[in-house]
């Protein structure tokens, strides 16, 4: 019943506003073709463009007996625009703001588990959870230099771009980057993409952080013997560069490899192989994370990552589609090895391994394996036109050892439906979604709720509806 009285709050709420949506994104796709090309200074204005969205978002999450339950509604937007390319060169602009339509007591601590609401906070400012209304921030503020197929772009930008640095905006705010970044794509079927990272505005946040600073603002977890771990501001970090392959000159594959290093900090090595054709794909994973010599020179509960540790993670799916690419139907495994963490920081982003999905990740866990089935369908009939549905059911077996469990979560089941309908006609342009998540463990203790709140034994759902123009 409790379910049932919350659903209907955020049904009554929703229809009072326009709204945007969830963590499989819908990203503005303004590229620059012949028409954004000009021959004077005066045109670079008058033929640029301008994007934005409205959104309203309601959240709840129904925790295990009596921990709090938590909702909210907020409600928000953005306005971009960006120039025409004059000799090469295009500046771009964007705000962003949030409200809070209304919420439970977010702030409200939880007498059982000790803390307050997670990811409802996360639609507004976890760093200033009392405020409402001031939630605007400076998204992107960038100059970008066009040449033939290739561009580079530095400032505030929005990347998006491979396995880790993606915007994930299935909060009212993504994540947005500060530094300089390239795609060079003059040689056939090739492509080089990188760049350097040096300040972030992560997601559920409004103001820009160095990276220095921004690591280590969420939860530092814990290692061994359940030592506390206090990262933050401690590696002197100047940034982080990525630099990244891609190859697709063999018919139906697609092989990437990405290298990131945080300075200071750690290596990620990302290889990825994946093949497709009218009827069948695969792809597989492989993921190795080494420390940088200047962790050792930390004490132990200082360190984000340590030098002992090696991380070793593979990740495989396998599946078959419709001919039409209307339905699509896979399994998906994960193995993180005992000799490390799978590691990336939080305020940075969400990886994107074939098991990754909303409100479950990888990030902190080693000595795990996640098992996932997933069906993608999108209905052939024509009154159906614009309705498409994505359901997973995953496992996920950790490891009870903080050497192996950063964040100390149970094993799991989670099921996720997310259904999306994007209206057509007249209503174009308006597109609404709905995410459920429900996460159990088996054989749940009856009086340690505490490691329950947020990570275990809850139901989780999202409604937003979505005005993009």
């Amino acid at each position: 019943m409790k379910l049932i009285r919350i659903l209907l709050l955020g049904i009554v709420i929703l229809p009072n506003q326009i709204v945007w949506t969830q963590e499989d994104e819908i990203h503005h796709n303004l590229e620059s073709d012949s028409s954004d090309y000009t021959s004077n200074i005066r045109e670079i204005f008058l033929k640029g463009h301008t994007e934005g969205h409205i959104r309203s978002y309601f959240m709840t999450t129904i925790n295990h007996r009596q921990l709090y339950d938590y909702w909210a509604n907020a409600i928000g937007g953005s306005l971009g625009y960006h120039t025409a390319i004059w000799r090469g060169f295009q500046i771009g602009v964007k705000g962003i703001f949030t409200y809070n339509l209304a919420s439970s007591d977010l702030n409200q601590v939880d007498p059982v588990s000790g803390k307050s609401a997670k990811w409802e906070k996360e639609l507004f400012d976890i760093t200033r959870p009392e405020e409402r209304k001031d939630l605007d921030r400076l998204e992107e503020l960038y100059i970008k230099y066009h040449y033939k197929n290739s561009l580079a772009t530095f400032g505030k930008i929005d990347i998006n771009e491979g396995p880790l640095l993606l915007k994930r905006d299935g909060r009212m705010k993504p994540f947005a980057y500060k530094g300089g970044w390239f795609e060079f794509n003059e040689i056939k079927n090739q492509s080089i993409k990188g760049g350097f990272i040096y300040a972030v505005s992560p997601r559920g946040m409004t103001e820009w952080y160095e990276l220095n600073e921004a690591i280590g603002i969420l939860n530092n977890g814990a290692h061994q013997n359940y030592e506390t771990l206090y990262y933050h501001e401690h590696a002197q970090t100047e940034g982080l560069s990525a630099l990244g392959f891609e190859n697709k000159s063999i018919k139906n594959l697609n092989l990437t490899m990405w290298h990131y290093y945080l300075h200071q900090v750690y290596h990620t090595i990302w290889s990825q192989a994946d093949y497709e054709n009218d009827r069948f794909f695969t792809g597989f994973q492989y993921v190795h994370q080494f420390a940088d010599t200047y962790q050792s020179t930390l004490a132990i509960e200082n360190r984000y990552f340590q030098p002992d540790e090696k991380s070793h993670t593979i990740s495989t799916q396998i599946g078959f589609k419709s001919k039409e690419n209307k339905n699509r139907f896979s399994a998906a495994y994960l193995h993180g090895f005992n000799s490390g963490k799978f590691l990336f920081p939080r305020e940075l982003s969400r990886e994107n391994f074939y098991v990754s999905q909303p409100r479950s990740w990888v990030d902190g866990l080693g000595g795990v394996d996640i098992y996932m089935l997933r069906a993608q369908i999108k209905p052939t009939k024509q009154k159906f036109e614009g309705l498409s549905t994505d359901f997973r059911i995953e496992r996920v077996q950790v490891s009870k050892s903080p050497k192996l469990n950063k964040y100390q979560i149970p094993s799991y089941f989670q099921s996720t439906l997310i259904a999306k309908y994007n209206f057509q006609d007249q209503l174009s342009g308006l597109y609404l979604s709905f995410l459920y998540a429900y996460r159990f463990t088996e054989h749940a203790t009856k009086t340690n709720l505490t490691n329950e709140f947020y990570k275990t034994n809850f139901h989780h759902i999202n409604l937003i509806l979505n005005i993009i123009f």
